[in-house]
């Protein structure tokens, strides 16, 4: 088995692949340079099991907003990374420190060197040493959903983003569940129409999708299920038009004070159908995140997989690419791949979620659903050096999967290494038509 698995990921390290999904910055240059390791490192995921472990949030917020030594970030954190180092957040970050700075382990011991090595970096030249040299990544498909080009890195990414290692998706999130007036002149502005009808609002929206692809944006996204159940109903227009009205009751306040708006699920449901009959007509693709949400909290049950299934069956020309393997519900998502062709696994995040996991759904996979429906990684992080610990840990993941496939017979390790390029590389390709594009 070692030496089956040994072959398998000798053969899979040196593949070049696609990146199905990240929040990194649009642009190297935009990257934070106001930043230590720590402060980089607990930005999002291994954080929040940080605080899952009891680290409070009034600490937590030491680390990201002051100024102290990092030694004295480190004696506030390190009870609760000791704890929490093994989950898959964790042995991201040990790679990363491990394979990129030469530091084995993060503790007490090592983190000033850990940093000082880290501070070396925010210089032009890491993206690529990372993303390109180490990595070997084609090109990262990175979650955006403005046009402009001046724009606030710390919130938003922009679609002009760096062609040398991303192609954009654009993210429909605000146009389906929009919370501010800001956003509403903003799609003013993104798409050249003035939106004073709830009819005015949906020609700025197709005209924004439409803009997006000629752009260069080759898919959709959709992380709605954060905020609200994945079901989304059909129901009248007339019904959505008196919601989208109420947009207007805030309208005269004063542009220096925040203008709030909320619609309700009729708009947002209309709202998705709208979309999804765009993309139907265009046979565009969508990505839905499904499963896990980022962060302490939220509801799980919004985000079971299974909740869209009236959308697989309704538009049967969209494809829709279920990010996270839906984790906790893997299961289902093994089941909506089988049965429906347009339907198709994204195993974005999920390596560092629970590598296990990871591994016993894709054996569950070869065994259910077609090779073709699986994408195998997706970095899904926010910071430069979390990919490539991701990244690594996938490769391992995917190597184990199929090295127990051919000890069990299944098929011989040529035909392993075949599948392994396939979820890697060639699915993600025809999927997101990149041929040509990259």
């Amino acid at each position: 088995m070692d030496k089956i698995y040994n072959e398998i990921l000798d053969y899979i390290k040196k593949l070049e692949i696609i990146d199905t999904h990240e929040h990194l910055p649009s642009f190297e240059a935009d990257r934070e340079s106001d930043t230590d390791v720590l402060k980089e490192y607990l930005t999002h995921y291994f954080s929040c099991d940080l605080i899952s472990a009891g680290f409070s949030k009034s600490d937590y917020k030491k680390i990201i907003e002051s100024k102290l030594p990092i030694i004295e970030k480190w004696k506030l954190t390190e009870p609760y990374w000791e704890v929490s180092k093994y989950t898959g957040y964790g042995r991201s970050l040990e790679i990363a420190a491990k394979e990129i700075y030469g530091i084995d382990g993060i503790s007490k011991s090592t983190i000033e060197e850990l940093n000082n090595k880290f501070l070396e970096t925010l210089t032009e030249g890491h993206f690529k040493k990372i993303l390109k040299d180490k990595s070997r990544i084609k090109i990262s498909l990175l979650d955006v959903n403005i046009f402009d080009k001046e724009y606030n890195i710390l919130n938003e990414r922009s679609i002009y983003c760096d062609q040398n290692f991303f192609r954009a998706i654009y993210n429909i999130g605000n146009i389906v569940c929009p919370l501010t007036w800001d956003f509403i002149v903003k799609m003013e502005n993104d798409s050249g129409i003035r939106i004073a009808s709830f009819n005015d609002y949906l020609e700025a929206t197709e005209s924004i999708i439409t803009k997006a692809y000629k752009l260069g944006a080759v898919g959709l996204k959709s992380a709605l299920a954060y905020k609200r159940a994945l079901e989304y109903k059909r129901v009248e227009k007339s019904d959505a038009e008196k919601e989208f009205n109420n947009i207007f009751k805030t309208k005269h306040f004063p542009e220096w004070h925040e203008r709030p708006i909320y619609l309700g699920k009729n708009f947002q449901d209309y709202m998705m159908h709208y979309i999804l009959n765009i993309a139907n007509k265009k046979s565009l693709i969508i990505q839905i995140h499904t499963g896990l949400q980022e962060g302490n909290g939220n509801i799980i049950t919004n985000s079971n997989p299974t909740l869209l299934t009236n959308l697989f069956l309704e538009y049967p020309d969209v494809s829709f690419d279920l990010f996270h393997i839906g984790y906790p519900y893997q299961n289902e998502i093994t089941v909506l791949a089988k049965n429906f062709p347009n339907v198709y696994i994204d195993m974005c995040w999920a390596h560092i979620i629970s590598p296990n996991a990871s591994v016993n759904a894709l054996l569950e996979w070869i065994d259910t659903v077609p090779l073709n429906k699986i994408s195998a990684f997706g970095g899904d992080y926010a910071f430069i050096d979390g990919v490539f610990g991701h990244q690594y840990l996938a490769r391992e993941n995917i190597a184990k999967a199929l090295s127990k496939k051919v000890s069990e017979k299944l098929f011989d390790i040529d035909k392993a290494k075949e599948i392994g390029k396939m979820f890697f590389y060639d699915n993600p390709i025809k999927l997101f038509r990149l041929n040509g594009k990259i």
